[in-house]
């Protein structure tokens, strides 16, 4: 008989931490506080609670196909991505989007993920500063099994601000940083896994930043998107200060 843990390993889910129970609880309360049909509650509750336990940030929770503002070619190329996602998790094939910031790389990266839950598959999004967080915490055996899980099941995976640079402590860790990222994407595409990767960098850049046998794996699992546009950060906070302005 499979234990608990087996089961949970397979279904490419992360045991929920303290904090993340206790997230989930208060999301509970809100959904649940409001006025509504207890059906449409019960709906968006569990909409909501699975893009929790996927990691998804929630500021792209009720981010859809048409709030989007950004750059048009990549918007139509994500969108016949997701028409093909099962072919895409066959050949294990992704995205790397890059581009200046706020050009909408994230929003992309976390439409094709909640598309992904929408079908029934495992998905987790993880920024580079929290593998590198993971990384610091398996010095001392903490983080082994959280990270072993993600590596080995989860089918769709965004990897967010691929490239970013580190100071201090982060910042002497880089060699390791580089050996434990082309473990993690090797170990994907083994198993035929989708990563979906996010950017403010070049190609260059990332060999510079993690070698060539990174960008190597990258480039063989991944199509490079350049998502181009203004700040969209920039313009929502000029719109909402000119209307409090006018």
């Amino acid at each position: 008989m499979r234990n608990p843990e087996y089961e949970e390993r397979l279904r490419g889910k992360l045991p929920l931490s303290a904090m993340e129970i206790e997230e989930l609880n208060m999301l509970k309360d809100k959904i649940y506080s409001k006025t509504g049909k207890k059906e449409e509650l019960k709906k968006e509750f569990k909409r909501k609670a699975d893009y929790l336990n996927a990691g998804i940030p929630p500021l792209y929770w009720d981010i859809d196909w048409e709030d989007f503002r950004g750059d048009k070619v990549s918007f139509d190329f994500v969108r016949k991505y997701i028409e093909n996602i099962e072919k895409a998790l066959e050949a294990g094939q992704g995205i790397i989007f890059s581009g200046s910031h706020g050009t909408g790389k994230t929003t992309l990266a976390c439409l094709i993920l909640k598309e992904a839950i929408k079908r029934g598959y495992t998905a987790r999004y993880i920024s580079a500063a929290k593998i590198i967080d993971m990384i610091m915490e398996n010095f001392n055996h903490k983080g082994r099994n959280r990270l072993d899980i993600l590596i080995e099941r989860v089918e769709f995976m965004v990897l967010d601000d691929l490239g970013k640079e580190y100071k201090g402590v982060r910042g002497q860790l880089n060699p390791m940083v580089s050996l434990k990222l082309d473990s993690l994407l090797r170990e994907r595409v083994n198993r035929s896994l989708v990563t979906i990767s996010t950017t403010n960098y070049t190609l260059k850049a990332i060999q510079r930043e993690y070698g060539d046998s990174v960008l190597s794996v990258l480039g063989g699992t991944s199509k490079g998107i350049d998502v181009k546009g203004l700040d969209y950060r920039i313009r929502k906070r000029k719109d909402f200060w000119k209307e409090l302005d006018d």
